[in-house]
């Protein structure tokens, strides 16, 4: 799993958040040399992180949630990464995504030509009615 400095992380996001160390260090019940202490760590207590992503609007646990595994897959060995799977998921969608407008096409195709086959039953009831 690659190193993480969740203090770093924070520092960025709350650099770009608008909020002043003093008035961050406020919504989290803490004091601003504390605020400085957080963004030095490299680790960090998992309910003060809730608190700092809650405040921050920005999700501090997905950085560490992206390298883990999520799923094994049946019948192999190993773990599928979040990533990997997010990336494969979103292949198969565009897959998808191009067989549905293949199939609509087709739809559109087939309705043509059933309104044409009623259209000539119906010129061939009339003609066999006079």
């Amino acid at each position: 799993m690659p190193h993480i400095h969740i203090g770093k992380r924070i520092k960025e996001v709350l650099d770009a958040s608008g909020f002043s160390a003093i008035e961050f260090a406020k919504e989290i019940n803490r004091t601003r040399d504390v605020v400085y202490k957080i963004c030095a760590k490299e680790s960090i207590d998992t309910a003060l992180l809730q608190k700092i992503s809650e405040v921050l609007e920005h999700d501090f646990f997905n950085y560490y949630s992206q390298a883990l595994p999520v799923i094994k897959e049946p019948g192999k060995i190993g773990y599928i990464k979040k990533t990997d799977l997010i990336s494969s998921l979103g292949d198969e969608l565009k897959e998808f995504k191009k067989k549905l407008h293949s199939l609509e096409e087709q739809y559109e195709t087939l309705q043509k030509l059933n309104r044409l086959q009623e259209e000539k039953l119906s010129r061939l009831e009339k003609k066999g009615k006079k």
